[in-house]
């Protein structure tokens, strides 16, 4: 049987993440997010009572989620940079390279919940690559190159530099 609760939340969450990485979190209304999401204004604020912050919020630490699954189970830097960049080439080529980093839009959001949970999500991000590099400075290197590959990403609508940072950092 599907908990509705758990689904409405489910998709509020995944319509929220698509929203911000689509046209950044001011760019992000509440009122797109249940129209992309289907889900009552009730259940938004049902689970979300401080509405749109904690939402993106929510949305962030979700996409933090996936990504550092991805750094854990790698058993190598050059493992965690590709799996990495084949999420992120995958995501531009399904989406026309109109979808960017939720992390990198939380990165520049005015309110404070929203930089922070960003930040969480870079810090455990950092930690996972530093365990395997056994250098921080290497894994914030790493971590800045994969950003700042996304950025010209979106930007160029093509995952070029992406390619660049996997021939560079994951020898193919």
């Amino acid at each position: 049987m599907v908990d509705v609760a758990k689904d409405a939340r489910r998709r509020l969450v995944g319509a929220t993440l698509e929203l911000v990485r689509e046209r950044g979190v001011e760019g992000t209304s509440v009122a797109d997010v249940l129209a992309r999401s289907g889900a009552a204004r009730g259940s938004l604020y049902q689970h979300f009572p401080d509405g749109k912050t904690g939402l993106v919020v929510a949305a962030v630490e979700a996409a933090g989620r996936h990504l550092a699954t991805l750094v854990e189970q790698a058993t190598s830097t050059e493992r965690a940079v590709a799996a990495l960049v084949d999420f992120w080439e995958g995501e531009l080529d399904r989406h026309d390279g109109r979808l960017g980093c939720p992390v990198v839009a939380a990165s520049v959001d005015a309110h404070p919940d929203v930089r922070d949970a960003a930040a969480r999500v870079l810090a455990r991000l950092h930690e996972g690559l530093t365990r395997l590099t056994d250098d921080p400075h290497e894994a914030g290197f790493v971590l800045s190159a994969l950003e700042g590959a996304l950025v010209r990403g979106r930007l160029e609508r093509s995952p070029a530099a992406l390619h660049e940072v996997r021939s560079r950092l994951a020898g193919g």
